[in-house]
């Protein structure tokens, strides 16, 4: 087995220089940016044509990646063709194409060229260098895309754009593809590589669901073979982005929650656990986090629902002393009790009692609040960051009272991995727990069925606040995400709960909306982690964190531009006795325990984790590679290690 070669990416402070170039200022600049997008276009047709092709020039340094984004979104697959066409028999398809390339190439040039050379306004080049973007519905429609005898397929255009073009047979919507190729090289012109680029600096919402597994928001688990979460498919996923290996560096809530505020992992944070010592919000340094970051660049930031484990620890009451408000937050509306029901949330210091009738269901209060609160952020005139934070699916597992018995026809969970026989090949913490009783697994059961219909209250979160931002006519400048901060295991490996490296446990699901950089719906296999989120949201606002982060900046990965992007990535848990650290990558795992124990698992061979296979004599190369990557991540390694606790181990504690 050889071992796994990585691209790493040393991540430090973001700073929104790091991804704009000396900008193009000059008129030669101006003529090599066109140069090297107008010969790589001719190279492409040339292909198409079966006639030779010349290696394109380099483009200015000032550029960036302007050329290669423009060219590839332009082409797609065909970027270069991997064999000339018929282009008699195919004559509608290729002129589809050229038009394609030909209307991305000139927007920029002719931008460039008005502002810089024409001395025109903004809008004066913008109406300038979008007449032949106008020109592709006259050219694409009534288009079919078709596939040549050779096997090209034609037209195409990168992912981005792709949705409005489909497959072989299916007809362009050539108005849609327009939209979107003019809202990308719009958005890379004006907010990276012009002559003077400003920061996108959205409106942001973040909707951090609890203890969410990733697989509940589309089918796989209805008895009814619809969506679990109809309105955040179809409002984000529908409009948007859905990554589908999105993961938490540390699945356990206040670990995960701090990591998303200070885009660290857990042994840079300090904070291991929700309690005391080495955990909860009395070891979190609230005093750099994303909340500050945005707020003193001019933001409006808003926090509801749930902080972090032991918020009421910040403040002493029997000493006379109101409730904390961390910095970096202007409407602070914390839960004081994580709770459905009976519960204080604070309105600032202000404590707001919620008791026992349906109405005052904490999930539904939040999606009051929090339309609320968007209405109102609208009319400031400034951009805003709301941090919507509820309670579900977290334990105690109370559904809504409209949502009780909705799921209760649900097949049970049994994956192979369920109340697993055959543990010997498990860590000695796992082999000592016992396989779980008939009692256990219909507490389970019920579990899952309750967070399901707990999802539907969540759901309708998710259409009220969407609802929020299309009525407030902010929706093509706010970004919308959807996260977890931890999964859940319904008895796979004999587990009920997180704080474990296995899948269950790791994986979160994940929605963007923001059409400015993602115009078009699709599905990115690429790794997310919650520890990207802050630094996301930093280099969309322009700003720069003031701490190094560990995480990245998801920002072109939404418009599908980074040139790299991480192939593995570490989780790490510090349940007490079992600390733990992993490193996964596409096909393995590697998780190592502080006492030295390891699992290895091919996650293309084995996706249930069934067969840990670290200790086979042929894979011993790769588990010597794994784990020396373990240490570039983390170099400190086990020696760094701190214990945790177990306080969510198999609970539901907040």
């Amino acid at each position: 087995m050889p071992g796994p070669k990585k691209i790493f990416l040393t991540l430090i402070a973001l700073s929104v220089a790091a991804t704009v170039f000396a900008q193009c200022t000059t008129s030669d600049d101006i003529f090599a940016v066109k140069k090297t997008i107008r010969k790589t276009n001719k190279c492409n047709n040339n292909i198409f044509e079966n006639a030779g092709c010349k290696t394109p020039p380099a483009p200015p340094a000032c550029s960036g990646t302007l050329s290669t984004d423009v060219v590839a979104l332009s082409f797609g697959i065909n970027n270069p063709p991997a064999s000339a066409i018929d282009t008699e028999a195919l004559a509608a398809q290729f002129a589809c194409q050229d038009q394609i390339t030909t209307a991305t190439f000139k927007y920029i040039w002719k931008k460039y060229d008005a502002m810089i050379n024409d001395g025109k306004t903004e809008d004066e080049a913008e109406q300038k260098a979008r007449k032949q973007l106008d020109k592709i519905p006259d050219v694409c429609s009534n288009v079919t895309v078709a596939q040549d005898t050779s096997g090209v397929i034609i037209p195409s255009v990168g992912p981005q754009c792709a949705a409005a073009v489909g497959n072989p047979g299916d007809l362009i919507d050539a108005s849609k593809l327009r939209d979107c190729l003019h809202t990308l090289v719009q958005v890379w012109y004006d907010n990276r590589y012009g002559p003077a680029p400003q920061p996108l600096r959205p409106n942001i919402i973040l909707i951090l669901s609890d203890d969410q597994r990733w697989d509940t928001t589309d089918s796989k688990h209805s008895p009814f073979g619809t969506d679990i979460m109809p309105a955040l498919r179809a409002e984000l996923g529908g409009a948007g982005l859905e990554f589908n290996e999105a993961f938490m560096t540390t699945p356990l809530c206040c670990p995960s929650r701090s990591s998303i505020l200070r885009g660290q992992y857990a042994h840079t944070t300090g904070v291991y656990g929700n309690a005391p010592p080495n955990g909860g919000a009395v070891d979190f340094d609230d005093t750099s986090s994303v909340g500050t970051w945005l707020r003193d660049s001019g933001y409006h930031t808003m926090f509801l629902g749930k902080y972090l484990n032991g918020y009421t620890m910040l403040w002493d009451e029997t000493q006379g002393e109101l409730p904390y408000i961390p910095p970096g937050w202007n409407d602070w509306h914390a839960f004081e009790q994580v709770k459905y029901y009976d519960y204080n949330l604070l309105d600032g210091q202000i404590k707001i009692y919620y008791g026992t009738n349906e109405e005052d269901y904490s999930t539904d209060v939040l999606r009051t609040r929090a339309v609320s609160m968007i209405n109102n952020a609208a009319q400031l005139g400034q951009p805003f960051f709301l941090y919507l934070a509820p309670k579900a699916p977290h334990g105690p597992w109370e559904p809504a009272p409209r949502h009780i018995g909705m799921f209760a026809s649900a097949t049970p969970w049994r994956p192979p991995s369920h109340n697993e026989a055959d543990v010997s090949d498990k860590p000695l913490w796992l082999q000592a727990i016992p396989l779980l009783t008939d009692t256990d697994i219909a507490e389970i059961d019920a579990i899952r069925i309750a967070q399901l219909e707990m999802l539907q209250a969540m759901d309708e979160l998710v259409a009220a606040v969407m609802q929020a931002v299309h009525d407030n006519q902010i929706d093509q400048n706010t970004i919308v995400v959807y996260f977890a901060d931890n999964g859940w295991s319904w008895g796979e490996h004999r587990r009920k709960a997180k704080n474990i490296p296995y899948e269950e446990a790791i994986r979160s699901p994940m929605f963007v909306y923001y059409p400015k950089l993602v115009p078009l719906p699709r599905t990115d296999s690429r790794f997310a982690l919650n520890i990207d989120l802050s630094p996301t949201f930093a280099e969309l606002a322009g700003v720069s964190p003031t701490i190094p982060v560990d995480g990245q900046s998801l920002v072109r990965v939404f418009d599908d531009t980074a040139p790299a992007w991480r192939t593995d990535f570490m989780t790490e848990g510090y349940a007490n006795g079992r600390e733990w650290a992993t490193v996964r990558e596409s096909i393995w795992k590697y998780t190592e325990y502080v006492d030295g124990e390891q699992e290895l698992y091919n996650l293309e061979d084995d996706p249930y984790e069934l067969n840990n296979v670290a200790y086979l004599p042929e894979n011993a190369q790769c588990v010597q590679d794994m784990a020396a990557r373990l240490r570039e991540i983390r170099p400190g390694w086990p020696d760094d290690t701190l214990p945790g606790d177990d306080s969510e181990d198999e609970g539901w504690a907040d």
